[in-house]
């Protein structure tokens, strides 16, 4: 599969959707970081900066998916399912199961964007009013439950539909 050239689909309208998304929440945090920005100082700036500098990795991912893939597979470690997707007669699904494993990636850009809105209003509101962080943080942790189980459950849905 790695060898030969897949044919070439846009992203899924829900991927747009949830990149859409995901830089909305980002730009929301850098408001909030802003926010804070006078009582806590640089620190909370840093939060938004590092989320949106994983975003924009993403998104290049996302924009070259198919030259990455042709000229660099093993960067693509999902090897079970490719080797599975590879099998499949005819490169039209193999382009489909393509465009949907990136579906998912477009995921974690919407939940990258919530991530650091949780955690910079978490740090600004509590640095500010001069309590701890640690109630803020089971959100977090539940929101980062929730993005495992939605990739867990995306790429189930991919495996059932071109590989069962």
């Amino acid at each position: 599969m790695a060898t030969q050239k897949l044919k070439r689909y846009g992203i899924e309208r829900v991927a747009k959707v949830m990149i859409a998304a995901g830089l909305l929440l980002l730009f929301i945090s850098w408001l909030a970081g802003l926010r804070y920005y006078e009582f806590v100082g640089k620190a909370v700036l840093i939060v938004p900066l590092l989320f949106t500098l994983v975003s924009i990795l993403l998104l290049l991912v996302i924009r070259y998916r198919y030259t990455l893939f042709e000229r660099y597979p093993y960067l693509m470690n999902l090897p079970s399912l490719f080797y599975r997707v590879g099998k499949q007669k005819g490169k039209n699904n193999q382009s489909i199961a393509f465009r949907m494993i990136f579906t998912v990636h477009s995921l974690s850009i919407t939940f990258i964007g919530l991530l650091s809105l949780i955690l910079t209003i978490s740090i600004g509101s509590s640095i500010g009013a001069g309590h701890h962080i640690t109630s803020t943080l089971y959100v977090y942790f539940a929101t980062i439950i929730i993005f495992v189980v939605s990739v867990l459950f995306l790429y189930r849905r991919i495996y059932m539909r071109f590989v069962k």
